[in-house]
């Protein structure tokens, strides 16, 4: 659909100049493990809590797809479009595909049988980005494009900064239950625990004024998220995402994201009302 090209390239427009210098960039991360040459360890077992639990805390950004491999999914004639429109340090070569399309795994007739008439209705109307408003773009979208997510994690409480919007995210491991009757927010109410390594992290009340990717897959209020946090080792975090939302899909659906350790390195302070100048350079 031609509405999807655009609101991915204007996703690349919007995330690309109101972000400023942060003051410890290059700043050796201590305690990560590290080879002969100073480089760290990836491969290292992951790091643990002091009550024995992974530790998820560090800077994660997605894992980048090669622009090779967005061609072969897309084809070439349509990456070649994008990247010649697209902002240096920017979009493809920078984040991860699944930022297009959560989807992008199952053949088109897998998709199409996933979507509810409803869902097919909403994805072809004309949107606005929520970011040309300086509003959030919400979860997962806000992860999987080219800023950050600073994750920080105490016994109670998983917190998830992420770069792109300046936003914030909080997982509460403190046993208590979402809500019944939520009030509907950009990020909903996110409850976490354990099942061995694993932490499975439940959302609900989210609003319906965001979509899931590039491609505008919707979600609705009653839209519920599962999500299961893997670390295996210390460089890289798998995060299994299931949506499940009556509304706009036949059945529940799910998708296995990968992101990478940033060690040594920060989110950048992100403010979109500050000398705003994109939307009048973004086109429809």
């Amino acid at each position: 659909m031609k509405t999807w090209a655009t609101s991915v390239l204007g996703l690349v427009f919007v995330s690309a100049v109101v972000v400023t210098h942060a003051q410890w960039l290059n700043y050796p991360t201590p305690g990560v493990p590290r080879l002969p040459n100073g480089k760290v360890n990836l491969a290292a077992m992951s790091p643990r809590t002091p009550d024995g639990k992974p530790d998820f805390s560090g800077v994660w950004h997605d894992d980048i797809t090669p622009v090779e491999e967005w061609k072969h999914r897309l084809g070439d004639t349509a990456v070649s479009s994008r990247l010649a429109s697209t902002i240096t340090g920017m979009g493809i070569g920078t984040n991860s595909i699944y930022s297009t399309n959560l989807m992008i795994d199952l053949t088109q007739e897998q998709q199409a049988q996933l979507l509810r008439p409803a869902a097919v209705q909403k994805m072809r109307q004309p949107r606005l980005i929520p970011s040309e408003r300086c509003l959030p773009l919400g979860f997962p979208i806000a992860t999987l494009l080219t800023p950050v997510t600073k994750l920080i994690q105490s016994r109670a409480m998983l917190v998830m900064l992420m770069e792109e919007g300046n936003a914030y995210r909080q997982i509460y491991l403190d046993g208590r239950p979402l809500p019944k009757d939520p009030q509907p927010s950009w990020f909903g109410y996110s409850t976490g625990y354990w099942q061995g390594d694993t932490l499975v992290v439940e959302t609900n009340g989210l609003n319906d004024k965001t979509f899931l990717d590039g491609v505008g897959h919707p979600r609705s209020e009653s839209m519920h998220i599962s999500e299961r946090y893997r670390r295996p080792d210390v460089g890289h975090l798998d995060v299994q995402l299931i949506f499940d939302d009556s509304v706009y899909y036949t059945k529940p659906w799910s998708v296995t994201v990968h992101h990478v350790l940033q060690a040594d390195s920060d989110i950048l302070e992100y403010i979109c009302e500050e000398n705003e100048k994109d939307r009048a350079h973004l086109t429809r």
